[in-house]
Formats: C-alpha cells, structure tokens, sequence
C-alpha cells in the first residue's frame, strides 16, 4: 500500500459559512464552522464538498480565516482592520468562482509569501444578484503595515488588469459607515 506524503499547511485555516439573516436576528448566530484544515489534504476534502459561490443562495457568505481569527471585523484582530474588496460583475464567465479558488489556492500554498502574515482570511460575498465581492480581510492598518497592505493591493491589482473581469478594487477600514474607501488601485 502506497502512502502519500502529509503536506502541512503554514497556516491553520477553518471555512466559515453565514447565511442570510433576518432583520430581527443577531447575525453572529448565523456563523457555521464548517471545516478546519491543516494539511493540503484536509483542505482539498474540504473544497470538494462546499459548493462554488455562485452556487450559494443570495445573502449567503463564505469565509476562510486562519485558525483562532473570527470572521467579523468587531473581533480581535480584525478591529481596526480592513480589507481589500473585490467587486466581480455576474458573467457568463464566472469570474467570482475562479477568483475565490485562485485567492484560496494562493493562500494555502504561500503564494503571498512573506505577505501572509498581514492577511487575516478572505470572504465572498452573494448580497445582491448583479454584484458580488471577495475581500481578502488584513492586519490593522498601521503606519508600519502600510506598505504591506498596499503591496496586497498591488498584487491584486495586476489580477484585475491581467486576468478577471474586476469591476473595482478597493480598501476599506472596516468600522467605516460610509461607503468611501480608504484606498482606491
């Protein structure tokens, strides 16, 4: 009997999943850990059995956080965070699938290497028929993660002029309100 090598993540992650939630209903009791994963096969047993995200109803979320990070941004360490936000346009092409598996694929691999250590996770979003949104959630937006952030965003940026059909990227502080962004790319 053949045995394969157990290849260990440089992270712990666990997928969350949130589904839509009623105005009256405190949305934090709609998290559902799904998974938890630490290897490379554990992850791709997890892939395997969540849909893709334009399978998932509308109001739906997926999240897909490093281990012992919750995915709400009131949380430590995400309070003071933000994210770099990812509108995809409903196509025929399915942008948002291939974003989301390419964004997942990159981070358990270290495809962001040394970056990594400034992400917190990433989410996609199904709100609305038309627009939908992957955000790739990072550490508090200090002066010395700055430049960090802004590599992230450039690295991000190069998918969007190079590869998908992104209708905007963006940064956010996540306790902003208003709907203005802290960094346009």
């Amino acid at each position: 009997m053949t045995r394969c090598a157990v290849v260990a993540l440089s992270f712990d992650w666990t997928f969350w999943y949130k589904d839509k939630c009623a105005e009256d209903e405190d949305w934090r009791l709609n998290f559902q850990k799904l998974f938890e994963v630490s290897t490379a096969t554990q992850f791709l047993e997890a892939y395997n059995l969540t849909k893709l995200p334009s399978g998932l109803p509308l109001g739906a979320s997926y999240y897909f956080f490093k281990k012992g990070i919750q995915p709400m941004w009131e949380e430590e360490p995400n309070r003071g965070a933000g994210a770099w936000i990812i509108q995809v346009e409903n196509q025929i092409n399915n942008d948002l699938n291939l974003i989301w598996s390419d964004l997942l694929f990159t981070l358990i691999s270290g495809g962001f290497k040394e970056l990594s250590c400034y992400l917190c996770g990433i989410t996609c979003n199904v709100k609305h028929k038309k627009m939908k949104k992957v955000a790739i959630w990072t550490v508090k937006t200090t002066l010395e993660n700055y430049e960090h952030i802004m590599k992230i965003g450039k690295i991000l940026q190069i998918l969007k002029l190079n590869v998908y059909e992104i209708k905007s990227l963006k940064y956010k502080l996540h306790n902003r309100l208003s709907n203005n962004f802290d960094y346009v790319l």
